[in-house]
């Protein structure tokens, strides 16, 4: 059977199957435990590379929306912005619908890899801890530079791999998690130009940061053609079947380590939040 790489290493939740079983388990106390991972800081410095609060881009699509976090600051920031919100979790997305101050947005369930926009849609697509997922990003990226205007941006803010040997092994089990050249490599491949990049980190901790990287679309460039979703056929049903326990391997093994990371990840944030607290006057 063929199989890419995706299948076989150990980045465990690379993979739309693990990611969405994942997802579907995460999802209820999503919102609740984001906090000990990422922060409003990470994500408005992130969207500095977009543009300042003053410079509003108008069409604006959140690309692996989850629950609507990163979309919440942006129509905070842009609020005459027309959002749409895309995942391939109806889990995650269906917590996002119910937000009130999503209510004015699109929502469409769908592959991030597989965009069901017209060119040119959108002025610029954003995404926060997504891009990583994808057992293809750079087809996800060459997408979004698909469907963004000339002129128009693709920002991602991703997690960076950890330097100690011990959590870069737990972490690369649970998931990818990239270099910062490896980001590039990628926004390059895709066809990006004018990159841009930025650490961010949680204010808890400083010393742990992720990176934010933005590229345009130059006018004139040559237009990336539209990915085509496979289409179901008896085989790839019967591939699928084949696979699943591959898939559950893989996804008891990045469980096994998220048991351990999870838990340190969030020890390590209340900590942090607790210097804090206890510097403020």
């Amino acid at each position: 059977l063929a199989c890419d790489r995706s299948m076989v290493a150990l980045e465990g939740l690379c993979s739309q199957v693990e990611a969405r079983w994942f997802y579907w388990g995460w999802a209820p106390v999503y919102d609740k435990m984001q906090k000990y991972f990422t922060s409003d800081a990470m994500r408005e410095a992130g969207l500095d590379l977009v543009a300042r609060p003053g410079d509003a881009p108008v069409r604006v699509l959140d690309v692996g929306a989850g629950t609507g976090t990163l979309s919440r600051q942006v129509l905070q920031r842009w609020p005459d912005a027309r959002l749409t919100l895309l995942d391939q979790s109806p889990e995650m997305l269906s917590r996002a619908r119910v937000k009130p101050d999503l209510a004015g947005s699109a929502f469409v369930l769908s592959d991030a890899q597989v965009l069901p926009f017209d060119d040119d849609s959108f002025d610029c697509a954003v995404s926060s801890g997504s891009l990583y997922y994808y057992p293809q990003p750079i087809v996800a990226l060459q997408e979004q530079l698909r469907v963004v205007r000339p002129g128009g941006q693709v920002l991602a803010m991703g997690s960076l791999q950890p330097k100690p040997l011990i959590l870069r092994i737990l972490a690369q089990t649970f998931n990818r998690f990239p270099t910062e050249d490896q980001y590039m490599s990628w926004f390059q491949a895709a066809g990006l130009s004018d990159i841009r990049t930025k650490h961010i980190s949680n204010p808890w901790n400083a010393t742990q940061y992720a990176l934010a990287i933005c590229g345009t679309k130059l006018e004139g460039a040559s237009q990336p053609a539209r990915a085509v979703a496979d289409q179901p056929t008896t085989w790839r049903r019967l591939r699928g079947l084949l696979y699943l326990p591959i898939h559950l391997a893989r996804f008891s093994i990045a469980m096994v380590a998220f048991a351990i990371i999870g838990p340190l990840q969030i020890l390590n944030a209340r900590k942090g939040m607790a210097r804090l607290a206890s510097e403020q006057p």
